[in-house]
């Protein structure tokens, strides 16, 4: 028979992984079926003094089960190690027997001791001890391994997996899309990093792997226990100065978790070794089962849509109808700005700009919405019937296509609410699967990259945060490749305001087949984070919000040259809006205005689109627009009448300066919305004295939030 020491380095190797193969599955074999004697909730009523004894006895069981299964895991364990002739005790410091010796005998005694020592390997004849050194590499591989594993897995892997599923109402790729990617690059790291760690014997050896685990177990605590009060990562600057006391708190914790593992490991080697080992496989095994139980539910969910860029620049030959909606672009903003810069404007003839105006509801997941449907909820109405009927209970896409119009959504934040994808799917034409647009389109090294850079944000102490912060349109704009060549049919529409110049201005507008079209183009606009100058090219961010908005109003203006070039400027009605206009998380009422910018053209002769912007104190509200587009789309009056009180278009329209018009504020806690209150606006809408809330608010419980933000 073959001995131990006659096998390869590579068969001992894999010899050794396979029995550690063994031991995980043999701890998840006894561990599921200790998990069935713990209490799980029950669907009925059972008598009290019954249930104690079932469970009595389905504790026995289960404890039972285990012993069995580990004598079993035991002896299949030791004929698998004679079958791979592993010997557990090679390598083992196996003390001699003790006897007694005469005390005129001890000096002989020790020099023995001595001379077996240095034979072993142990301390020299000469009586100096000699460090030891280490475990062989065929031991270090094994913890390498799994440590790197637990790193990997809670960084790499859970990190970016939990931020994409509670995410994906605002991501262009979900989990379906990702999980792959994802876990392989994870496995990956854990298997490079696990081999390259085996370079390092000895103590060096116990201490990093130390560390490794320390690292694992501190951005574990940190999720579960320290990431509370972590900023909503909107885009706006973070004042970091606020959060000093959780900083140093998490500092702390971290230091303590590494002071206590190096510090194991390098008194109580052996101990140290286990516990590090004991902590790598138990988290592991935790979120392993996370990591399966959101994959499974990915996989059981009806398969997504993606907007694309399909029809982005191409216009009707006949009729078009534009909707520019410039993201947080508020009126008081914009008049700063045009004052500012008064070119801002140059080349919105036949424009009127109606600056006093008022929004709907706030912030973008209402907003666009809003927009696209006309709805507004009423008093006393539940706000979950509100949200579940937003999109279901509207007509206005049904009535655009009853002109004769296609419909192209263009935004990032059009699927918030529920039935967005039946809504908007069965009548805009630039909705694809988004397992076939991840297919062409998904840049896998971006993905990895912007993930990493959230699962850093989220799992990494207090004092690193500032380094990794990010917003949600980095994540979409990291996603999607840049360099892919693929056709506009499958390239998902990613908010990104100097891209889509620089699309823009290369291909210009085409022509199309089509007999009238309807666009709804959403950009970021004004909002944060400030990364654009006044010529729409991408620059490092800054406060320089004045610039971005001068920069938006020019990528509008070189859309309508385009129009004008065509021929297609005096016949094609616009619209540039906002979704809303300034904006901040707040428990409590508004202390200023808040409106967003509303300019309109109509489809008009040419000597009204040859006279410059005017400028127009109409009162005038979001939710006019309606029927402004479908005027100009060529509806009837009967048509425009299902619009209550806002059916008329907007420059038909003679109000007394003191109309009524209404707009939704929404309450935050910080993390989640907890109402819209209601106000009434009465007059000039710049002036706050003309605001007041009218007593209309709707509660935004728990439920209806999460069905917002998932």
């Amino acid at each position: 028979m073959m001995s131990s020491r006659s096998l390869t380095g590579a068969h001992r190797i894999a010899g050794r992984l396979l029995v550690l193969v063994w031991d995980v599955l043999g701890l998840a074999a006894i561990s599921a079926c200790l998990l069935t004697a713990m209490a799980t909730p029950a669907l009925a009523y059972v008598d009290p003094s019954v249930m104690t004894y079932t469970i009595q006895a389905l504790a026995a069981v289960a404890v039972a089960l285990s012993a069995v299964l580990g004598v079993a895991f035991r002896r299949t364990r030791k004929a698998l190690m004679r079958i791979l002739h592993i010997d557990e005790g090679a390598g083992r410091a196996v003390e001699p027997a003790v006897s007694r010796i005469d005390p005129s005998s001890k000096p002989a005694a020790d020099a023995a001791c001595r001379e077996a020592l240095s034979a072993a390997g142990g301390a020299p004849a000469g009586g100096r001890e000699r460090r030891s050194p280490g475990l062989p590499w065929g031991r270090r591989l094994a913890p390498s391994l799994l440590t790197c594993a637990f790193l990997a897995l809670t960084v790499l892997v859970v990190a970016p997996l939990e931020l994409v599923a509670g995410s994906s109402s605002s991501l262009l790729f979900g989990v379906r899309q990702i999980w792959q990617l994802v876990v392989l690059a994870g496995l990956a790291a854990a298997l490079v990093s696990g081999f390259a760690l085996t370079a390092f014997r000895g103590r060096v050896f116990d201490v990093i792997i130390a560390v490794v685990v320390a690292l694992g177990v501190g951005a574990y605590v940190e999720v579960l226990f320290m990431n509370s009060s972590l900023p909503v990562a909107d885009g706006n600057l973070v004042d970091w100065t606020q959060y000093g006391g959780v900083t140093a708190v998490s500092l702390l914790v971290w230091a303590a978790i590494v002071v206590v593992l190096v510090s194991l490991v390098a008194k109580r080697p052996r101990t140290g070794r286990i516990v590090v080992a004991v902590t790598s496989a138990a988290l592991i095994l935790v979120q392993v089962a996370g990591v399966v139980g959101i994959v499974s539910k990915a996989s059981t969910e009806p398969e997504a849509f993606t907007i694309t860029e399909k029809g982005l620049f191409d216009v009707s030959g006949k009729k078009n109808v534009v909707c520019f909606v410039l993201d947080m672009t508020d009126t008081a903003d914009a008049k700063k700005a045009y004052a500012d810069n008064p070119g801002m404007l140059d080349g919105l003839d036949g424009f009127t700009w109606y600056q006093n105006s008022t929004g709907s509801m706030i912030p973008t997941r209402y907003g666009i919405p809003s927009l696209l449907t006309g709805a507004r909820p009423q008093a006393g109405e539940d706000a979950a019937d509100f949200l579940a009927s937003m999109y279901t209970g509207s007509h206005f896409l049904d009535d655009v296509a009853a002109q004769g119009y296609t419909t192209d959504i263009y935004s990032d934040s059009a699927d918030w609410i529920d039935g967005w994808s039946e809504y908007l799917g069965q009548h805009a034409e630039n909705f694809e699967s988004t397992s076939d647009v991840a297919k062409s389109a998904l840049d896998w090294q971006g993905t990895l990259r912007i993930l990493y850079q959230c699962a850093f944000y989220r799992d990494m102490p207090w004092i690193a945060k500032p380094f990794f912060w990010f917003y949600t349109d980095q994540i979409n704009q990291g996603m999607v490749s840049s360099t892919s060549g693929t056709s506009p049919d499958l390239t998902p529409y990613a908010m990104d305001d100097p891209a889509y110049f620089a699309k823009l201005k290369e291909n210009g507008l085409s022509i199309d087949n089509e007999d009238a079209s309807f666009r709804f183009i959403h950009l970021d606009g004004t909002h944060w984070p400030y990364t654009m100058d006044a010529d729409g090219n991408k620059v490092a961010e800054s406060s320089d919000w004045e610039s971005q908005m001068v920069g938006a109003f020019k990528i509008v203006r070189t859309y309508l040259d385009e129009l004008k070039r065509l021929g297609l400027y005096d016949s094609t009605t616009v619209v540039i809006t906002a979704d809303h206009g300034v904006w901040y998380l707040t428990p409590d009422v508004l202390d200023g205005v808040s409106t967003p910018i509303i300019f309109v053209k109509p489809a008009q002769s040419a000597e009204a689109d040859s006279v410059p912007c005017q400028i127009s104190q109409q009162p005038v509200s979001h939710y006019d627009l309606q029927a402004t587009m479908l005027k100009g789309m060529g509806a009837s009056q009967e048509v425009l009448d299902h619009y209550g009180e806002f059916n008329q278009a907007i420059e038909d329209r003679n109000d007394p300066a003191d109309r009524l018009r209404y707009y939704l504020m929404t309450t935050s806690n910080g993390k989640l919305d907890t109402s819209w209150r209601e106000y009434e606006i009465s007059g000039d809408s710049q002036d706050f004295a003309n605001w007041r809330l009218d007593g209309n608010d709707w509660t935004i419980t728990d439920e209806d939030a999460d069905r917002i933000w998932h």
